[in-house]
C-alpha cells in the first residue's frame, strides 16, 4: 500500500456511552472498534475520544453527529484536541515511527490499528487534561504565592470555596483517565505487537506527560487541602466571635434587668 492512511483522534467530551454500539463488523470491544463501509475504521473510547482511520472529513462529521446523545459534556468543535498520524504499510520493515507524524507498520491488521488508536487517544486525552490543569494552576497560583509569602488570601470565603470546588472537580474527572501502568488489552493476547506499543509510547512522550500530570494533580490537591484548612479556620474563628458576642449580649441584658429592677 503506497498511499498513506490518515488516522485522526479527537477528544469529543468527558465520556462516551458505548453501550449498545456493537456491530457485526466490530473487531474490538475494549476499546470499541469497527470497520466502515468506506473501508476505514473507527475506534471509540469511554474516556471521550474517537479515532478515525482512513475516513473523509464528511464521514467523520457524520459519525460524530450520530454520537451526539452519547457524549457527556461535549466539547465545542473549536476547543477539541486532535492528533493526526499517517500510516505507511511496509510489509518487510519493522514497526517504527517515521518523520513528521508518519508511522511505518507491517500491516493494517486489527491489533496494530487498536494500539495506534490507543496511543493517539491517550495523547489527545492528555492534551485536554493538560489544558484544564493549566487553567486550574492559573486560578490557584496567586493563592499559593500569598500562602508561601506568609500572607492570607484576600478573597472572601465564598470565592475560596469556589476555588476549592474547581480544583476538586478537576481531580475527580482526571482520576484514572490515563493509566500507562496498565497495558492495553490487546497486548495480553498478542504480545508480538508489544514493541509497537513501546515505540508509540516513546513517540508521543506518553510516560513523561503522564508523570507531569500526576505531579501537577498532587500540587492542586495540596493547595486544595491548604485552602480547605484555611476556610475551616476562618469559620472556626467566626463562630468563636459569634459565641463571644452572644455571651456579651447575655451579660448586657442581665445588667439591664438588674439596673432597671
Amino acid at each position: 500500500m503506497d498511499k498513506p492512511v490518515t488516522v485522526r483522534a479527537l477528544q469529543l467530551g468527558e465520556r462516551i456511552d458505548l453501550r449498545g454500539l456493537e456491530r457485526e463488523d466490530t473487531f474490538s470491544t475494549s476499546p470499541l472498534a469497527f470497520r466502515t463501509p468506506e473501508g476505514g475504521a473507527v475506534v471509540l473510547f469511554k474516556s471521550g475520544t474517537a479515532v478515525f482511520v482512513g475516513l473523509t472529513p464528511v464521514a467523520e462529521d457524520a459519525l460524530i453527529d450520530s454520537l451526539a446523545g452519547r457524549i457527556a459534556e461535549p466539547i465545542e468543535e473549536s476547543e477539541r484536541e486532535s492528533e493526526t498520524a499517517h500510516l505507511v504499510v511496509k510489509p518487510d520493515a519493522d514497526d517504527l515511527a517515521g518523520p513528521a507524524g508518519t508511522l511505518h507498520i507491517r500491516s493494517l491488521d486489527a491489533n496494530r490499528l487498536v494500539l495506534i488508536a490507543q496511543a493517539l487517544a491517550t495523547s489527545v486525552a492528555m492534551a485536554y487534561d493538560e489544558r484544564r490543569i493549566a487553567q486550574a494552576f492559573e486560578r490557584i497560583a496567586p493563592l499559593a504565592e500569598r500562602l508561601k509569602g506568609g500572607r492570607l488570601p484576600e478573597q472572601p470565603q465564598a470565592e475560596l470555596l469556589r476555588q476549592i470546588g474547581d480544583a476538586l472537580l478537576i481531580q475527580q474527572r482526571l482520576a484514572g483517565r490515563v493509566d500507562l501502568d496498565e497495558k492495553p488489552d490487546v497486548l495480553w493476547d498478542h504480545p508480538e505487537v508489544e514493541r509497537l506499543w513501546t515505540r508509540l509510547v516513546d513517540e508521543y512522550d506518553l510516560t513523561v506527560r503522564s508523570r507531569a500530570i500526576a505531579r501537577k494533580l498532587e500540587a492542586i490537591q495540596e493547595t486544595s487541602a491548604t485552602l480547605t484548612d484555611l476556610v475551616s479556620t476562618r469559620t472556626s474563628h467566626r463562630l468563636e466571635w459569634y459565641i463571644i458576642a452572644l455571651i456579651l449580649l447575655e451579660v448586657v441584658l442581665g445588667l439591664y434587668d438588674r439596673i432597671w429592677k
